[in-house]
């Protein structure tokens, strides 16, 4: 029986916290994320706020809480999106082969050219910057790692002699790629899925900290690294309630998802 580790446990816990902040945020906090209180500005650790008070007066714990919803959403809805993109394309690539799989892979190296900061600069001149620009946005650029990683399992699986003696017992196209061979890809999906969420996470606080991502006032974890730069002499927890945050949630994605593959690889479960 595999025993659960102890980093398994934690970062199920804070993923679960991060989880409920997202949905039920008015139960971590009693104050308003955009609620602007000008005399108790710039205020450190204290009973009242524990993670004292940015440069307008607002609570810093409670935009923390808020801006959880925000990259949970822009972390998750970009990985879903680039996996629906890319799965369907990777099975298509590896069972047709030959003509089918070069043009889609190279349309996929077309779409991993563009660096994904630039991607965003060009769709924020389109579209207004917001949550779901921000998904499409990231998924539109990592939707191509899907298509590899399952076109490269499909390649593998499809010479085994156990599809081919399921091919020979009449089972039709349909029922190979999704009774038998996608499958046996979940394993390298739900990796995938577990980097690219963290990944997205990361960049969406990095486009929000140089202004592409969330827009203010609305809580951002980047927005707020990006206005509590100029305030670190005075006021350090500013800047490392984000920042631990951030850690936090893509520490325990990550570890989630090496715990996931773990049980979900076979050859692991034979060890």
């Amino acid at each position: 029986m595999r025993k659960i580790k102890v980093t398994t446990v934690f970062a199920a816990v804070i993923l679960t916290a991060a989880v409920l902040m997202a949905l039920l945020p008015s139960l971590f906090t009693k104050y308003e994320p955009l609620a602007v209180d000008p005399i108790h500005r710039l205020q450190n650790i204290s009973a009242e706020h524990i993670f004292g008070t940015d440069e307008f007066g607002r609570d810093i714990w409670c935009r923390i809480v808020y801006g959880t919803r925000n990259s949970l959403e822009v972390g998750f809805g970009a990985a879903a999106l680039a996996m629906l993109l890319g799965v369907p394309l990777g099975l298509l690539a590896g069972w047709k082969g030959g003509i089918t799989d070069s043009i889609i892979m190279r349309v996929m190296d077309a779409f991993q050219s563009f660096p994904a900061v630039l991607l965003a600069i060009l769709f924020i001149t389109i579209f207004d910057p917001s949550v779901i620009t921000l998904i499409l946005t990231i998924a539109l650029v990592n939707f191509p790692y899907f298509a590899r990683i399952v076109r490269s399992n499909v390649l593998a699986i499809k010479a085994t002699e156990y599809i081919e003696a399921t091919r020979a017992f009449g089972a039709g196209v349909i029922y190979l790629l999704f009774r038998s061979i996608l499958p046996n890809c979940v394993s390298a999906i739900i990796v995938q899925f577990s980097l690219l969420t963290a990944s997205a996470i990361l960049l969406e606080a990095g486009l929000s900290f140089l202004g592409l991502g969330i827009q203010p006032p609305a809580p951002s974890w980047g927005g707020m690294l990006s206005y509590a730069k100029a305030y670190v002499d005075s006021t350090v927890n500013y800047i490392l309630a984000p920042t631990i945050a951030i850690f936090l949630v893509v520490l325990s994605i990550n570890l989630i998802g090496d715990a996931l593959r773990d049980v979900l690889d076979p050859k692991s479960r034979t060890e």
